[in-house]
């Protein structure tokens, strides 16, 4: 008689286990369980790459029509500039942003064929790089003659979005665009009307 209840027990945990095996409730939960965590992360992660896309557009946006509008001057007035910065802040945002913007007029030095800053103005007052300075970018002085000079607008924006300040935090765009002055050789910098660069 023993012998008949072990097998009939076996037979019965490989019904059950047989059972188990083709039992498909639950499984979409599990499925489910494993996909989740990779698609909500697919999700958040195109969200967050196409917002910080479509910001650094606009902050390569804001550098060309810097450069643009400074370079369709013969000269220019601190306060003329300092009213393109504001309007350059639009352009990347409609709210207070962390940004600073640099204009740089430079020429070419026909001694030792190095292009220098003829004068350079920054979105806080400052003057970020020295006159007669050699300019640190990478500019070719085969775009510089005797004669001319080149506009470089610089933007530099410190982006983080509401996700990406809290796991990598704020990162730097910076962009820079150039332009050949229309009106003159040189776009003048002048601090008032009448005081103005050589």
């Amino acid at each position: 008689m023993i012998p008949d209840l072990n097998a009939r027990m076996k037979a019965r945990a490989r019904r059950s286990l047989a059972a188990f095996a083709k039992s498909r409730s639950g499984l979409a939960a599990v499925e489910f369980a494993f996909i989740a965590p990779i698609m909500i992360l697919l999700f958040f992660g195109v969200i967050e790459g196409s917002a910080a896309y479509s910001t650094s557009r606009k902050v390569m946006l804001s550098a060309n029509t810097l450069a643009d509008l400074v370079a369709q001057e013969s000269s220019i007035t601190k306060d003329s500039l300092d009213d393109l910065f504001v309007g350059m802040e639009d352009v990347i945002a409609t709210k207070d942003i962390d940004v600073t913007f640099r204009v740089v007029s430079l020429v070419l030095d026909p001694d030792t064929d190095e292009i220098k800053v003829h004068w350079s103005l920054q979105s806080d007052g400052t003057e970020p790089y020295a006159p007669g300075d050699v300019y640190p970018g990478d500019l070719d002085p085969a775009l510089l003659d005797d004669a001319s000079s080149l506009i470089v607008a610089e933007s530099e924006y410190d982006y983080a979005s509401p996700i990406s300040r809290k796991i990598v935090g704020a990162f730097t765009m910076e962009k820079a665009a150039t332009r050949w002055p229309r009106l003159s050789s040189k776009v003048q910098y002048c601090v008032t009307a009448g005081s103005c660069t050589s």
